[in-house]
């Protein structure tokens, strides 16, 4: 048993003060009346002294006590605690950078992870999502929204169409980017998903976990490409090359993204074992819904039980005026 008042148990004190000067107060009526007139002659002159109300003072006493203790707010028992949790949100961050235009993946890396993602926001209908595209440094494509012809377009179809990002393939600020685009609220469901062939080139790995970790956002990574090393097509026809004049090659890096899902609490897929991806997100958000419910209400709360005093009060309240006017 628990008290959400404690420190109101104070006013029991009340009780035995009450009770001593009742009792007080009678002592003192009846010597009043014996300085008046000896007791011997009480019957002669029909003097009455005051009934003691012993039944109607103890009640009184204990009426008060179950006051106090009502407003303390006794608290006792295990009761589930209901709590609405907020929408569910997933940011969606898509690798353009030159080596996602390898042809590993029908067509090319880029279309099909294009075409996984398109699938994904015409099956996730009822989840806000936005979209980020990140290659040498990222940018918002597409705010957290509902409205999916919006959404699709602003897709890229191919990694040329977006010239004023910065070349390569880095974390950088991806992370940052995508927490920006998710809603502040603690009860918000807040997921991450990255399509990318990994091979950061500026092993921000580490960091981007942090800042993930520190903004409570769990990470999907879906590793884009496959095993064997590519060359990188070029817009105009021909191979990547180096400086050096050899040809840049590509493959699928999954250390990074693994590490980039693992540590956040997300989880790693290739691109090719994604058939039931929609699925998973929403297993994903549900979790993460609960777990804000559970940390928000605290698992379970104990239950108030001042009614109880309260209303034991009222009916020995009630009592004691009955018998106090019965003289009892």
């Amino acid at each position: 048993m628990g008290f959400q008042h404690p420190f109101l148990l104070l006013l029991l004190l009340l009780a035995p003060l009450y009770w001593w000067l009742r009792i007080k107060w009678f002592n003192s009526e009846m010597k009043l009346l014996r300085v008046f007139v000896r007791p011997v002659l009480w019957n002669r002159v029909r003097i009455h002294p005051p009934p003691a109300r012993s039944f109607s003072l103890i009640l009184w006493v204990t009426g008060l006590v179950f006051s106090i203790v009502a407003l303390s707010g006794p608290t006792w028992g295990q009761s589930s605690a209901i709590v609405s949790t907020g929408g569910k949100n997933l940011v969606i961050a898509l690798d353009i950078s030159q080596s996602m235009s390898s042809l590993d993946e029908a067509p090319s890396r880029i279309v099909r992870a294009n075409a996984e993602i398109r699938r994904l926001i015409e099956e996730l209908d009822d989840v806000r999502i936005a979209l980020v595209i990140f290659s040498g440094s990222s940018r918002l494509a597409s705010p957290l929204t509902l409205d999916r012809e919006f959404l699709l377009s602003r897709l890229p179809d191919n990694i040329w169409s977006n010239s004023d990002i910065t070349r390569g393939t880095q974390l950088g600020n991806l992370v940052d980017v995508m927490v920006s685009a998710l809603p502040e609220m603690d009860l918000e469901a807040r997921l991450g998903i990255v399509f990318s062939d990994g091979g950061f080139h500026d092993y921000a790995t580490a960091s981007a976990v942090e800042t993930a970790k520190a903004n409570n956002m769990r990470l999907l990574t879906i590793g884009v490409g496959g095993p064997v090393e590519m060359t990188i097509p070029l817009e105009n026809g021909g191979v990547l090359l180096d400086t050096a004049g050899d040809t840049v090659r590509t493959v699928l890096e999954e250390e990074p993204l693994m590490e980039l899902a693992f540590e956040t609490g997300g989880a790693y897929l290739p691109l090719s074992q994604t058939d039931d991806l929609a699925s998973i997100i929403h297993v994903f958000l549900e979790h993460i819904s609960d777990e804000n419910s559970e940390l928000a209400a605290g698992g379970s709360t104990s239950t108030r039980r001042y009614q109880y005093f309260l209303g034991a009060a009222l009916i020995l309240f009630s009592l004691a005026t009955i018998l106090e006017r019965r003289g009892k």
